[in-house]
């Protein structure tokens, strides 16, 4: 079976045939195919190795989908293989794979992260979690990724840097600001400057 995805369905019709008997399925990385791609390998293997239980009831014969299990930690790897090889990019959003699996940049997901992540990025893809600055950081992010670079920052401090970096992901054009943009910034906030006679 080779749908195509000109209308983004080519996994939920992949996991329709499925559960209506097909045993056969094709798939490609990243979704790369000619016309509007397929549907991901990556993602595929994903959603019918990560929930076993699942994938039995979807398949409706008690069998598992393969002899051996997938290692689903190779899965992020061998797409950046796959995006480096061929060009196509790998970006924050790409569902399993992309540079922003297992990333907190705000508020409720920094305190709380496993109320807004489907599955746990370490245990499965062997994602380790990481907090990056964004234009949307809270002042706690912004306080812990400062303490991360080894600054103490009082709540009028944080204040100033949370608009620092609103600003400065506008200004720059895009979302992520740099640790190293962010740290030379702290140092001037946090540490006074020496007065000129």
């Amino acid at each position: 079976m080779n749908p195509p995805n000109d209308l983004g369905l080519a996994l939920a019709n992949t996991l329709q045939a499925l559960r209506a008997g097909v045993r056969v399925l094709s798939s490609s990385w990243l979704g790369i195919a000619e016309r509007s791609g397929m549907v991901a390998t990556e993602q595929l293997l994903f959603l019918l190795a990560y929930r076993p239980d699942r994938t039995r009831e979807l398949l409706g014969d008690g069998r598992a989908p393969w002899w051996t299990v997938p290692d689903l930690t190779l899965l992020p790897g061998i797409a950046r293989m796959v995006a480096a090889e061929t060009g196509a990019p790998l970006g924050v959003t790409t569902p399993i794979v992309g540079d922003g699996v297992g990333t907190i940049s705000t508020g409720t997901p920094f305190v709380h992260p496993r109320l807004f992540e489907p599955y746990d990025p370490r245990a499965l893809l062997g994602i380790e979690p990481r907090v990056i600055l964004t234009h949307l950081a809270s002042a706690r992010v912004i306080t812990a990724v400062a303490g991360r670079l080894g600054h103490r920052l009082d709540p009028e401090q944080t204040r100033t840097a949370v608009a620092w970096v609103k600003s400065h992901a506008y200004r720059q054009g895009h979302a992520v600001i740099e640790e190293t943009d962010f740290g030379d910034y702290l140092t001037s906030l946090t540490v006074p400057t020496p007065r000129t006679p």
